[in-house]
Parts: C-alpha cells; sequence; structure tokens
C-alpha cells in the first residue's frame, strides 16, 4: 500500500466512524516513519486500524471498508480492522506511538521497533521477512530491538522473540541473502 492509499483508507475510516483517531499496528505504521517504505509495506493490500475513541464503529468499518467491500474491490486495497490486544507489544508501546496524519484523521502508529517486535512475536514467514526488511534498510536496530524484547512480561516470550530476531540476523548475514 503507497501512502496514498494508506491516506485514502485512513480519510474513508474517518468518515464512516465519524471518527478522527485510530491505532494503526500492522506493516503500514512504517509510512510514519520514512517516505521509502520496504517493498513488504507498498505489495500488502491491508492496513491494520482500530478506532482510538469509537470501538464500536469496528463492524462498520469493516462492512464499508473491509476484505470483499466495494471499498475493496473499487480501490484494491482494504482496512483490516484489528484489536490492540492482537499485537504482541513490550511494554510502554503506547507512550511510543507516532502521529500520521491524513487530513483531519490522524493514525497512532506504533513505533518502529516495537513493531518489529510484534512481527517477530507474531513470527509468519511473511512477518520475518518484514522484520529483515526493516533491519536491512536500517529502519530499525538490533540494540533498540533487544531492548524492545526485555520489556516482555514473560520469559518464554523474551527467549522465543530473542531467537527469532537472531535466525532473522543470521539470514541477513548469509550468503544467499542478498545482504553482503
Amino acid at each position: 500500500m503507497k501512502r496514498r492509499e494508506l491516506e485514502l483508507a485512513l480519510r474513508s475510516a474517518g468518515k464512516v466512524a465519524r471518527e478522527r483517531e485510530f491505532l494503526l499496528i500492522g506493516s503500514q505504521a512504517v509510512h510514519a516513519y520514512c517516505r521509502r517504505p520496504p517493498a513488504e509495506v507498498l505489495l500488502s493490500q491491508e492496513c491494520d486500524l482500530y478506532p482510538r475513541n469509537r470501538p464500536e464503529t469496528a463492524n462498520l468499518l469493516d462492512a464499508e471498508l473491509g476484505r470483499g467491500s466495494r471499498f475493496a474491490r473499487r480501490h484494491g486495497f482494504y482496512v483490516d480492522v484489528v484489536a490492540p490486544e492482537l499485537a504482541s507489544l513490550p511494554r510502554g508501546w503506547e507512550r511510543r506511538l507516532k502521529p500520521l496524519r491524513a487530513g483531519t484523521v490522524t493514525a497512532f502508529c506504533l513505533e518502529v521497533h516495537d513493531l518489529l517486535v510484534s512481527k517477530l512475536a507474531a513470527g509468519r514467514l511473511k512477518d520475518l521477512e518484514f522484520a529483515g526488511a526493516l533491519l536491512q534498510l536500517r529502519l530499525a536496530e538490533p540494540r533498540t530491538t533487544r531492548l524492545r524484547i526485555r520489556q516482555f512480561p514473560l520469559a518464554r516470550d523474551r527467549a522465543r522473540l530473542r531467537s527469532r530476531l537472531q535466525a532473522v540476523l543470521d539470514d541477513l548475514q548469509s550468503p544467499h541473502s542478498g545482504a553482503n
């Protein structure tokens, strides 16, 4: 999803929900940090949004802007209405949100290291590839990512996240990755 597409989705969500503030917790949050996001962001057809002040509008947003909606068929991208609890995030993530404005609508985007850690927690191939892209493009730093991993409450989660981060870093160093 290109930035202009994200902005259209945000403005449309604002109109449908009569809401001016959203949480943007998926890969599209990278748009708040750079003008040239990784291909993984541009190729995605969805933005993971949550209405910040009017959660009761989630079903309406899904019907009007979600996958299979007329909006999605017309534009080729859609709004995936999610709850913030869906993402596994380190303590303090709320204090690190970064605003991204689209007209009168503001999306509060996950800080890039919080986003990277949530992708490591999800652990799907596409999430690990995205994590690798953030690190390879130096949009995120391993050191700060490790600090965020320490902010997870459960030791078993921290160990799993450290292991996944190391696997991504190792892959970036391997000859087949194209990083060298």
